[in-house]
């Protein structure tokens, strides 16, 4: 009896091990509409065809990311990176195949999504060599295909990040750790580059100090050094960041990553990285808050920081997080109406 429960439990263990893998509930429904069998294809591109449509469909680590029709070939891909070389192949996927309870005029509509020249019908006669553009501004997007001078297709959608990534809030939530946590890290070989801008306020910059064109780490320096290694693959020491990760209906995730995987994941994710200190207490702490600026898909990660000053002293340890993710870029200005108008002491080397 006891091998027959052993044996049931086993072919239990294996019947989900072998469950394809999607990051998406819309990208498992997208392969089951089309009957992709995703644990054929091997990781990274492929392009299966299927119902007369050839695809492009992307797998990390056996688990399925991108569906959608192919329209660019990884050379493309490689020489701009933009999230909406995925968005368009699987939206114009999506339209032709749209989910049961809505129609593909309904999505255009509730997506303000808009064919300023051509139809959903030119996509099929669309070329992987025809010319492409994009364009856009804090509030749309606009692309357009060309063939010798002839405008093919254009169409213009938000600048909103639950649109171009297929993610709603709830799965990039569940999704981000894992995310973090697979990043590559690279650090630069060249010397770090000075940059003065700021975001929302002037005394949250992207500005990194330097002595004798070395990043400063120094427990007499707890400002500047703080802000470094918020902003810098580069910076000195070896850092942990314990991150309580705030998410959709108040629910708290804990995970800790090495410092400089987040600063490799949000780079990776095109974000620009702002730090703005808050606190500096008579012992040397450090409070701020990072912000990680995403435009292209008009969303900000908000990261309030502490750091004891014991860890300058060690060039390592542990520094405690709390972390906002995706919050659409309106919402991040209303969050920092106060701060703007606060006058935070700041301790900074000249």
């Amino acid at each position: 009896m006891k091998r027959i429960f052993l044996y049931i439990l086993c072919m239990a263990m294996l019947t989900t091990a072998a469950k394809p893998s999607f990051r998406t509930s819309e990208l498992a429904r997208l392969a089951q509409a089309l009957a992709i069998d995703t644990e054929m294809l091997p990781d990274g591109y492929s392009h299966p065809t299927t119902d007369g449509i050839k695809l492009t469909v992307h797998k990390t680590g056996q688990t399925t990311d991108h569906i959608g029709i192919y329209l660019f070939t990884e050379e493309t891909r490689q020489t701009g990176k933009t999230p909406i070389f995925d968005f368009l192949e699987r939206y114009f996927l999506q339209l032709k195949y749209p989910p049961q309870h809505k129609s593909m005029s309904n999505m255009t509509r509730d997506d303000l999504f808009t064919f300023l020249a051509g139809s959903l019908e030119t996509v099929d006669d669309l070329l992987v060599t025809d010319d492409f553009g994009y364009s856009y501004d804090d509030h749309r997007y606009q692309a357009t295909w060309q063939r010798n001078g002839n405008t093919l297709l254009s169409v213009a959608f938000p600048v909103e990040y639950e649109l171009i990534s297929g993610e709603n809030k709830i799965e990039a939530e569940d999704n981000l750790q894992t995310d973090i946590s697979n990043t590559t890290v690279a650090v630069p070989s060249d010397k770090p580059k000075v940059k003065s801008d700021h975001y929302l306020s002037e005394h949250i910059t992207n500005r990194l100090y330097l002595a004798k064109g070395e990043l400063i780490a120094s427990a007499r320096h707890p400002i500047e050094s703080c802000a470094n290694m918020m902003l810098s693959l580069q910076a000195k020491g070896d850092y942990t960041v314990s991150i309580t990760q705030m998410s959709y209906g108040f629910k708290k995730t804990v995970f800790e990553v090495p410092l400089k995987q987040w600063i490799a994941f949000c780079q990776n994710q095109g974000c620009k990285l702002f730090f703005g200190p808050e606190k500096l207490t008579d012992n040397g702490d450090v409070e701020g808050v990072v912000i990680a600026v995403n435009k292209a898909e008009n969303y900000n990660h908000v990261l309030t920081v502490t750091m004891l000053s014991d860890l300058l002293d060690v060039g390592k340890g542990t520094i405690q997080a709390r972390l906002y993710p995706y919050i659409p870029t309106h919402n991040v200005l209303n969050m920092f109406a106060a701060y703007k108008k606060s006058n935070p002491k700041i301790f900074v080397t000249k």
